[in-house]
């Protein structure tokens, strides 16, 4: 929701016209897209800066907004614009990827929900998760504990097992997430991210168990950086997305595109 306060409008114009083209932007400049006094301008600029909403990166440069005003701002569009994307080309999922920076995986698995389990005389008990099955050594223990999640998703069965120490299960579980991935691209940009060996949490689905809400900032990611974690439809299977990059990046054009293509 824009802002209708001098102060708001000025803020909501530094922010839209940086996602533009990563430029700091200056007073004169503000002057000419909301025809207000410079002025006034520059009092609303000091104002902004003293409450750490804009910064400047140089003396004689522009302003910028600050990680935490962009953090504010993907939240509150996020909250307003969430909803389900389509991709229906892989090549144009992989030059939006290099265009924006951001990194992008593609993986299944939402909509496994175990259906039932089977006793196989008593040796194996066999997962049934409807297109996909699990097949794990039989002990009474291990039974009566799978009953109780039958209904489960795929993804919530491995935080349970994760939780119990069911170490069996939780390595199956990551076998079969490896055959669920349908994509994934720019994983450079994933170690940039991070700059150490954390990166690998976001090269497979197991990212997942990451993502307490579907917009996540720190800790998950380092400072100036975000992650989306979309519900979707690639080529026609349903879908798991997240994509992620700088609080810098445009993904209100990212989403936009996504959504013409379709």
């Amino acid at each position: 929701m824009r802002n209708h306060d001098k102060k708001g409008l000025i803020l909501d114009s530094i922010i839209e016209t940086y996602l533009l083209d990563n430029v700091p932007i200056g007073s004169s400049e503000l002057n000419l897209n909301l025809c207000i006094p410079a002025s006034t301008i520059r009092v609303y600029l000091k104002r902004l800066s003293d409450e750490g909403l804009i910064t400047q990166l140089h003396i004689s440069s522009g302003r910028i907004p600050t990680v935490l005003t962009m953090q504010n701002y993907w939240q509150n569009f996020w909250k307003e614009k969430q909803s389900e994307i389509n991709i229906t080309n892989e090549v144009f999922l992989k030059e939006l990827s290099k265009e924006f920076e951001i990194y992008c995986l593609v993986y299944g698995g939402r909509n496994l929900i175990l259906k039932e389990i089977f006793n196989l005389n008593t040796k194996f008990i066999v997962l049934d998760f409807g297109e996909e099955e699990l097949v794990i050594k039989y002990t009474k223990e291990a039974w009566e504990f799978l009953k109780t999640l039958i209904g489960f998703d795929l993804f919530s069965i491995e935080n349970i097992a994760l939780k119990v120490s069911f170490m069996e299960l939780v390595e199956k579980i990551t076998c079969l997430r490896q055959n669920l991935i349908y994509y994934r691209s720019n994983e450079e940009r994933a170690y940039q991210i991070y700059q150490n060996d954390e990166f690998v949490k976001l090269l497979d689905c197991g990212v997942h168990h990451y993502f307490k809400d579907s917009l996540e900032f720190e800790p998950l990611f380092k400072e100036g950086f975000m992650g989306l974690k979309v519900d979707g439809q690639f080529l026609g299977e349903d879908v798991n997305i997240i994509l992620a990059g700088s609080v810098y990046t445009d993904y209100k054009k990212i989403l936009k595109q996504i959504k013409e293509a379709a």
